[in-house]
């Protein structure tokens, strides 16, 4: 497989018709992240996409494999602390470009839907958020990705417990 495809949105950023708003939050060469498109989801949901052209999982190299959990929770601790939600659901389905991109989408106790509902309903007919907002989020994004990781606490730090969810 072709490092990157010229013909896809997240290899050739001149297919790209919607730049993350406030730009990638990370760019490492492997992996690149940013808020989504204010129009396509809610406020605070992240794109995390491979750098290769890569469909998924099963075709990284071993630094793509090395490194996905890792990058992935630093984006999903960095999504809890801007938006104060208390779960991030993942989304993949490579569906319009077979290319490896992972959303990771805010959800709360409060929300009136969870799960799979909550995904199709917030994605597919959601209004998203405005674009002043979305760049907002993004730059609260970037501060919570410099900020220590989780463990990373000092001394009489306070600790957060994320709240469960017990019901059926």
């Amino acid at each position: 497989m072709s490092e990157t495809d010229p013909t896809c949105w997240f290899c050739n950023d001149d297919m790209r018709t919607d730049p993350p708003p406030g730009g990638f939050l990370i760019d490492d060469g492997t992996w690149r992240a940013g808020h989504a498109p204010a129009s396509y989801a809610p406020l605070g949901t992240v794109v995390l996409e491979a750098r290769r052209h890569v469909l998924d999982q099963a075709d990284f190299n071993d630094v793509e494999s090395q490194t996905c959990a890792r990058v992935t929770g630093r984006l999903v601790e960095a999504v809890r602390r801007a938006t104060g939600c208390d779960r991030v659901y993942q989304w993949a389905t490579m569906d319009a470009f077979p290319h490896f991109h992972l959303w990771l989408v805010p959800w709360s106790l409060s929300d009136d839907l969870r799960g799979p509902r909550f995904l199709a309903d917030r994605l597919l007919h959601g209004d998203g958020c405005s674009p002043a907002e979305a760049e907002a989020t993004a730059r609260a994004l970037r501060g919570a990705l410099s900020a220590p990781a989780v463990g990373e606490h000092q001394p009489g730090d306070a600790v957060a417990v994320r709240p469960t969810y017990s019901g059926g």
